[in-house]
């Protein structure tokens, strides 16, 4: 009679290890997070209405009048342009004598003018 021959069974196999990962583009893997224990209902409030972050050019907001650089001693030429002294402004020294591009005809002291280049200036 012939008998098989015994076969020795293989050594278990030994769990494979984990070789570390990485990720080209800076996310890793996460592990999963625990399941919440219990979930309630959170009610938040409407957040305040505000104005879009983009317009096509609709209202503008008016000059904040600190922002505003201040012509004082003006007077407006023939062309339309102011003539005075500017102070608060970011491009120019206090007391420098300037000339503007042409506002509207009839400023007078008080109003806030926009050249037609553009730039405010409050009259005094």
């Amino acid at each position: 009679k012939k008998v098989a021959p015994k076969v020795e069974a293989a050594p278990p196999a030994k769990p494979a290890q984990k070789s570390p990962t990485f990720s080209l583009f800076g996310s890793s893997p996460k592990p999963a997070a625990p399941a919440p224990a219990a979930t309630k209902a959170v009610v938040k409030p409407k957040p305040a209405a505000k104005s879009p972050a983009f317009s096509f050019g609709g209202a503008k907001k008016p000059a904040v009048a600190s922002d505003v650089p201040v012509v004082s001693n003006f007077k407006q030429n023939a062309d339309g342009s102011i003539t005075g002294t500017i102070s608060n402004s970011k491009n120019f020294r206090n007391g420098t004598k300037i000339t503007t591009s042409p506002v509207k005809k009839g400023a007078k002291s008080g109003d806030i003018v926009t050249t037609s280049s553009g730039s405010k200036y409050k009259l005094q």
